[in-house]
């Protein structure tokens, strides 16, 4: 996420707000507009500055009037997601000066950022001289890419563009194969996009230079407990013994940069092992992949929605049926197969209380509003068996107002404490997510609030977030206050009490062992200001239920045969987590099936 280089991710959900219009594909151009150019000759040449608040900052532009119109727009200040917005900004950017106008629809997927764009322009020109009604003259104008009415035909057709979709795709690549992506949305990227990058690995390179001791079968013992042992072991079990390599590949193949001397410690792991991405995102991982599929000179359908999955006479899958934004049929034509990779269906709500009732209202989700569990469906409208469905994760330390996973709150892997409004801990912060967030809410007004001092601030990444620190406190959501009694007094939270709390946990903290709830990993006290408390809540965040697959991420029928020429990776599989995820496996998961889903399509 760009913050001058790049922090904003957990943002990012909010990109997916109902739009307007999409924004097309990787392939073409933008068509040219029915309408002419508005006639602005009341426009003062000249070079015009404006600036109008985005997603995550202000965007700030430079407009350059010549005779009277549009002569070039030049963006020369943001701190959006390069990945969502930069084709984003081109295309409209190109709309605009060709057509000399600003009335541009809003860009699906990006609708806060395009908005923000357009009023940036609008107050430049505003200052050239134009007036409302100018500006809002004609009509509007839309980017219209898509796929054209026609078949395409590939080896391999990878259904969704997300980290295991991507890593299929390169993978299937290298062996040789013709690969092409299919995705709905106007970019890449999916749930990884908006999640750490931070992945699970024993014996990996970075444990070695911290000399953490670790290994497969702790790893694989701490995964199943952590799912109460209803993960498929045989999965389990190819994951442990193939992330370190698989994670060396994504390092050195596909050049993405890693921290070379952190771990975080996601709760119910015995030992830190999560490997940490530069930037502290999925960014990272996502923009390394997207390069590297051009590089590889990879087609990437953007805003082309797989509908169905085509069979042929012997009922092995060898294509797919999709809709450009037009509404028109187009075939994706996979001789060698088809890879599902469309993620979860933790934004569907609907669908999450088909299979969990006990998800209601109080909820809101942490994923992209595209998680909807289309590749379930279309999977299991052929025969496809699934597993889990009714495991649903939710992530403990969310933002109250958005649902939007807080990355400020990662402060709990570095030291920090959780409490009530009564100032007491009430869980063990380094447990499993399920068991924290069913803790927070069976706290008084169903939240919780997560306090660190400097010195935990300093040895975390919270440096890193600080544009998502300063939206939670534009919203009262966050406080930084010297003393421990003015950071309670601003929630209302029991001043003496939480006073005594911090003493006694500062006490274990110096003895080396948490009476209270047995916390894992190093204590460290809280005793140096300014204190930081934060708001948070839980939100859906992960769906560990999906289609049942084999070690060859081949999908199952519900008779448990083998769906010739379909494979599946990432979260839209089931089986892999059990009942819970760990924190920092789902990015393991989908590195390693998705290489195994990209390396057997090609077989």
């Amino acid at each position: 996420m760009i913050r001058k280089n790049g922090i904003v991710f957990l943002f990012i959900m909010m990109l997916l707000l109902t739009a307007v219009v999409g924004c097309g594909t990787e392939e073409g151009g933008t068509e040219e507009s029915q309408e002419p150019a508005v006639e602005s000759t009341d426009l003062k040449d000249g070079t015009y500055q404006g600036r109008a608040q985005g997603h995550n900052s202000e965007i700030a532009v430079e407009v350059a009037i010549e005779e009277g119109k549009i002569a070039s727009i030049e963006i020369i200040e943001h701190e959006e997601t390069p990945v969502l917005v930069d084709p984003v900004f081109e295309d409209v950017k190109e709309l605009m000066e060709s057509h000399n106008s600003i009335n541009i629809d809003t860009v699906s997927g990006a609708t806060i950022s395009s908005i923000g764009f357009r009023n940036a322009v609008k107050e430049a020109m505003v200052e050239a001289g134009a007036t409302e009604e100018m500006l809002d003259q004609g009509k509007k104008i839309s980017l219209d890419h898509g796929v054209a009415l026609e078949e395409k035909d590939y080896e391999v057709v990878v259904v969704g563009a997300g980290g295991a979709g991507l890593i299929a795709a390169i993978e299937a690549k290298s062996q040789g194969a013709e690969v092409a992506i299919v995705e709905k949305n106007p970019f890449v990227g999916g749930n990884t996009l908006v999640s750490g990058g931070e992945f699970n690995a024993p014996n990996s390179w970075v444990q070695e230079k911290m000399d953490v001791e670790d290994s497969v079968e702790q790893y694989m013992e701490d995964t199943l407990a952590g799912g109460d042992y209803e993960a498929d072991e045989e999965l389990v079990r190819i994951m442990a013994e193939s992330i370190t390599e698989d994670g060396e590949w994504l390092r050195d193949y596909v050049e993405v940069e890693f921290i070379e001397d952190y771990l975080m410690h996601f709760g119910g792991h015995a030992v830190p092992r999560a490997i940490y991405p530069i930037g502290g995102s999925g960014i990272e991982l996502i923009q390394k992949l997207q390069a590297k599929v051009h590089a590889m000179d990879i087609p990437v359908y953007l805003e082309t929605e797989a509908k169905s999955l085509i069979l042929d006479e012997d009922d092995r899958v060898v294509g797919l049926r999709a809709e450009n934004p037009k509404g028109e049929n187009v075939h994706f034509n996979g001789k060698q197969g088809v890879i599902l990779t469309t993620g979860g269906f933790g934004a569907n709500i609907e669908m999450v209380q088909e299979y969990n009732p006990v998800i209601d209202e109080r909820y809101k989700s942490t994923n992209q509003n595209s998680a909807t569990g289309d590749g379930l469906r279309m999977a299991q409208d052929i025969g496809a068996d699934v597993t889990g469905m009714e495991y649903v994760q939710t992530y403990p330390t969310c933002n109250p107002n958005t649902g939007h996973l807080s990355y400020v709150a990662d402060t709990r892997f570095d030291g920090a404490i959780l409490v009530n409004l009564e100032g007491k801990r009430f869980v063990e912060e380094l447990d499993r997510r399920d068991v924290i967030s069913e803790g927070i809410l069976d706290q008084t007004g169903e939240a919780a609030y997560l306090m660190w001092d400097t010195s935990i601030k300093e040895n975390s990444n919270m440096e890193t977030y600080m544009t998502e620190f300063e939206a939670l406190e534009k919203d009262d959501l966050i406080v930084k206050a010297d003393t421990i009694e003015e950071a309670a007094g601003f929630f209302g939270i029991d001043e003496s009490t939480l006073k005594d709390t911090v003493e006694r946990y500062n006490q274990f903290a110096a003895e080396g062992e948490d009476e209270d709830f047995q916390r894992r990993g190093a204590l460290t006290a809280l005793e140096e200001g300014p204190y930081y408390i934060q708001k948070v809540v839980p939100a859906v965040h992960h769906t560990m239920g999906g289609l049942k697959i084999n070690k060859n991420t081949q999908v199952l029928s519900t008779e448990g045969t083998i769906i010739e020429g379909l494979y599946a990776a990432g979260e839209v599989t089931g089986g892999i987590h059990g009942k819970n995820r760990l924190g920092g496996n789902a990015i393991s998961d989908l590195i390693v099936f998705g290489r195994r889903a990209g390396e057997n399509a090609t077989r």
